[in-house]
């Protein structure tokens, strides 16, 4: 896979001023293959050399109205007359932060910037409240990138040890083995060793983050009851429960995750959706937790949360959500399953289609079902690569990295998905054949 020679000039450009090319380190596909965006509209994204794909990334998920989306676009154009950044509070941020209580049930808000500054605040909260400092977080779970977050996101299987003590192991450098000490990853969907884990060392645990379904190991779900084991053992032994959901909120459901699964938070994150790709993320939770957060008592800041042009898109997408755009979503995300499922059962590929309509994953495993880090991770990924690779090449784009789903948008359409699944057979059939 080559980008075109103006996304190739723009890299090598590019990487004169800034490390890699790329202001993340995920947004690296080689030094011939790294694309630079022109524009999105809707549905699709174009490179700079007007190539178009159909765009399941969506920016890694939040975009899930389409790109320059025109009454969110005119929302926010109408919204900056007033200027953005007052460090005060405004009227758009009180809007947001009503529309977010009645579509989730959370008692208060706080606004931050990035799913990254809402998870470290969610954490802090968690501890100044327990009174505790230890966090437990599960193998293959990311939320964000603080240091308290990267551990066990994507570790060697053959390095974490045994799955009732296992070894925590930092994403890379530069992240001090000292958090380590206050960190805890357990596997997904396991009962037991979560329960063995809380029975020994509960007195020093403030929070259990945890994704609802592990939206960076393609969408793995919860199995038999776990975020319910999950929330029973957080009121047992007076735990924060946290549900981080950056990637679910405002996505797999109006009220995300919550509503999804039947599992209320003590404290939430939101971030991605909520902005359609703006820069805006919020802190929700119950009143006897979030009360405790203000001067003198838990801190929580920042000079960008609540700016007028963040609060401004969430204002609008919070109303075309309520109106029923994920109804567009979860079709076209249904249909999109069941052509994959046609397409793969006829290549005799073992797999496994899993995750919410609104950002289903695929892996290629024996497995009948993933359950945690470790099932996905034993999996096919070569293959899974290199269909996916095929896809782009022919203006398809979900990640090329397995771990991600893929992410549907309100704005694509039964064409597209004729379109897409079409690339897809003729992807899996080159690689197969």
């Amino acid at each position: 896979m080559k980008s075109g020679p103006k996304s190739k000039a723009m890299y090598d450009r590019a990487a004169q001023s800034i490390p890699g090319g790329v202001s993340s380190n995920f947004r690296f596909w080689g030094e011939d293959a790294t694309l630079v965006v022109k524009k999105g509209e809707g549905a699709y994204l174009y490179d700079q050399d007007d190539k178009r794909y159909v765009d399941y990334r969506l920016g890694f998920g939040p975009v899930v109205l389409g790109h320059a989306r025109e009454e969110i676009s005119n929302h926010i154009t109408e919204a900056m007359k007033m200027g953005n950044c007052f460090a005060m509070t405004n009227e758009y941020e009180i809007r947001v932060a009503e529309k977010i209580k009645k579509m989730t049930g959370v008692d208060l808000v706080r606004m931050s910037n990035t799913g990254t500054e809402a998870t470290m605040g969610a954490m802090r909260i968690a501890r100044a409240f327990t009174g505790r400092d230890k966090i437990l977080k599960f193998d293959g779970a990311y939320h964000g990138f603080h240091d308290y977050s990267l551990w066990n996101t994507y570790p060697p299987t053959t390095g974490v040890g045994y799955k009732n003590s296992p070894f925590l192991i930092p994403q890379g450098s530069g992240i001090p083995r000292s958090v380590g000490d206050l960190m805890y990853s357990l596997p997904f969907n396991n009962k037991e060793v979560l329960e063995k884990k809380l029975k020994e060392r509960w007195q020093d645990i403030a929070c259990i983050i945890i994704e609802p379904l592990l939206g960076n190991q393609a969408s793995i779900m919860p199995q038999d009851g776990f975020l319910e084991f999950v929330r029973e053992q957080c009121d047992k032994y007076g735990i924060v429960m946290i549900i981080d959901e950056v990637k679910t909120g405002f996505r797999i459901a109006p009220g995300g995750a919550q509503e999804y699964f039947g599992v209320k938070a003590d404290i939430v994150t939101y971030a991605k959706c909520l902005g359609n790709g703006f820069p805006v993320a919020a802190i929700g939770g119950q009143k006897h937790i979030m009360g405790e957060v203000g001067p003198g008592k838990i801190p929580h800041g920042g000079t960008y949360g609540s700016n007028v042009v963040a609060m401004a898109a969430a204002d609008k997408v919070l109303d075309l959500i309520a109106a029923g755009e994920l109804d567009k979503v979860n079709a076209h995300g249904k249909k999109l399953r069941a052509g994959w499922k046609k397409i793969l059962d006829a290549a005799g590929v073992p797999y496994v289609i899993q995750g919410p309509d609104a950002m289903p994953g695929i892996v290629f495993t024996e497995e009948p079902v993933c359950r945690e880090y470790k099932h996905w991770a034993d999996g096919d990924h070569d293959t899974y690569n290199a269909i996916i690779h095929k896809c782009i090449e022919k203006g398809v784009m979900p990640d090329y990295d397995s771990r991600e789903p893929w992410f549907i948008s309100s704005c694509h359409t039964d064409e597209d998905a004729d379109f897409v699944l079409g690339v897809f057979e003729e992807a899996v059939k080159e690689v197969l054949s």
